[in-house]
């Protein structure tokens, strides 16, 4: 793994849609040498319809049954993964520790401490020996780390929250009301972030483009009590540890970090369970991160990389699956055009990408038995802005669709 350091509590979205208008400032002429891997995306394309086929037959044959789990209790388990934070932990702890004791329930608190240099796991003993501190012998980065706490959770209910996180009063009982339905998978709070440039609210949305995944984060208005969502937003989000289990958790696929909360957000959805956001859990996110040793253009490298990784591994339509890979090109050429991507940079991320190949097929071979709705059915419930449920009725699960 490429060695760099990094502070784990960023967003770590997907690139959103203004890309586009991005490229076109950026100028510059990509090199024509990235038309030399046409024949790898005719290659790619042409396994995974193989694959595609075989998975179909295979759920036909052998189906995956999701189990019925009962209403999760309200107990919860908190999860916050920290390196070097300890700064973050002073305001974000206070403010998480009040709120559970004024909820009075069988809750716990467990921050896994990412190998820090910074005294954390000291400050944490003295200051909060109520909080379960886990210490990695090493930094594992987001992935691995978030892992590491979760499998140490022992409540029904999993939370997983950034260090720099601030919970807002009455942040958890619309959370728990929204796992009370056991369609639900998990809920994520509606983020107010500091700082003039931000975006982010956590009602997270995708479109399906020309050739291409659209994503975006659109306004919340709380005369809607849930909103459904594309993928829960890694600030803070809930899930049902049962469930999130079963669907086989955060996959070591994307370490070190990026495109985790979307893959097994996605993934939920395809065996028919909801992900949703309440409008009316509110958490302030500072939005602190630090800058990797390796540079910005490394993580530009590990979203672009993951990006590729979520569309192979979960896209189980046979004609957007075309579409993607024979629009590849021109989308290369676009984002090598973009400022802090570039061409080798581009290439890089598709080659890194095209390395974990052969492990994405066998998860996705792996997970197709279990798929019962299609893309589009998904996109279409998921990604609906403005559409959302109001306290007295719930968000539709999408019907049956072919794939």
């Amino acid at each position: 793994m490429t060695s760099f350091s990094m502070r784990i509590s960023g967003s770590t979205e997907p690139a959103y849609k203004n890309d586009r208008e991005q490229s076109s400032r950026a100028g510059g002429k990509p090199g024509l040498f990235l038309i030399l891997l046409v024949p790898i995306d005719c290659a790619v394309l042409t396994v995974l319809l193989v694959m595609e086929l075989v998975g179909r037959l295979w759920r036909r044959v052998a189906p995956a049954t999701r189990p019925e789990f009962p209403v999760p209790r309200s107990k919860c388990s908190f999860v916050l993964l920290s390196w070097n934070s300890q700064t973050m932990l002073a305001e974000s702890l206070p403010a998480l520790l009040n709120e559970l004791r004024e909820e009075e329930g069988d809750h716990e608190v467990i921050v896994l401490d990412n190998h820090s240099t910074d005294g954390t796991d000291e400050f944490i003993r003295r200051r909060f020996p109520e909080v379960r501190l886990i210490s990695s012998a090493e930094n594992v980065y987001f992935g691995a780390g978030n892992r590491l706490g979760i499998a140490a959770a022992t409540r029904d209910i999993l939370i997983l929250m950034n260090s720099d996180i601030i919970v807002q009063p009455g942040f958890l009982p619309p959370l728990l009301q929204a796992l009370s339905d056991p369609t639900v998978f998990g809920v994520a709070s509606q983020f107010v972030c500091t700082g003039t440039a931000c975006t982010e609210t956590g009602n997270t949305h995708a479109r399906i483009g020309e050739n291409d995944i659209e994503w975006t984060q659109d306004p919340v208005t709380e005369q809607i009590s849930e909103y459904p969502v594309f993928w829960l937003h890694r600030g803070l989000f809930a899930v049902d540890r049962r469930k999130y289990l079963w669907l086989g958790g955060l996959d070591s696929l994307y370490d070190p970090l990026y495109m985790e909360d979307v893959d097994v957000s996605y993934r939920a959805w395809k065996v028919g369970w909801k992900c949703l956001l309440a409008a009316q859990s509110r958490v302030l996110h500072h939005h602190q991160i630090s800058t990797p040793a390796a540079g910005e253009g490394f993580l530009n490298m590990l979203v672009r990389r993951n990006q590729y990784i979520f569309f192979w591994k979960n896209i189980n339509s046979l004609s957007m699956l075309t579409r993607y890979c024979f629009g590849s090109t021109s989308r290369r050429m676009r984002r090598a055009n973009m400022k802090g991507i570039g061409i080798l940079r581009e290439m890089h991320s598709f080659l890194a990408a095209l390395k974990r190949f052969p492990i994405v097929l066998v998860r996705r071979l792996s997970f197709g038995r279990r798929v019962t709705f299609s893309d589009r059915d998904v996109f279409a419930a998921s990604g609906q802005v403005g559409h959302g449920c109001s306290s007295k009725e719930t968000c539709s699960t999408a019907p049956d669709g072919h794939m």
